[in-house]
């Protein structure tokens, strides 16, 4: 899967923050409904021109607020608790 992420560099808004944002945003918007799988960390890493920990603490800030969930061994999927 590719997400259609845009990524504003000169933002004051920390990278991390506007890659879960965005995601935020899909999820909410039903473009990616519950149990849908997310890419890799490392294949939206690669994708965005990141590294791999900006992406990691994206994905940890969406998992504490229960947008998604990982599972080792298996991937990341929307949360069925996600909130619209």
């Amino acid at each position: 899967m590719t997400l259609s992420l845009e990524l504003d560099r000169t933002s004051r808004v920390p990278i991390y923050q506007q890659v879960a944002g965005q995601i935020k945003e899909l999820i909410g918007a039903g473009s990616l409904p519950a149990g849908t799988r997310l890419p890799t960390i490392r294949r939206l890493a690669n994708q965005l021109g990141v590294t791999r920990l900006t992406v990691q603490t994206a994905y940890a800030e969406l998992q504490s607020s229960g947008w998604i969930e990982a599972t080792v061994g298996r991937g990341t999927f929307v949360s069925a608790q996600a909130q619209g």
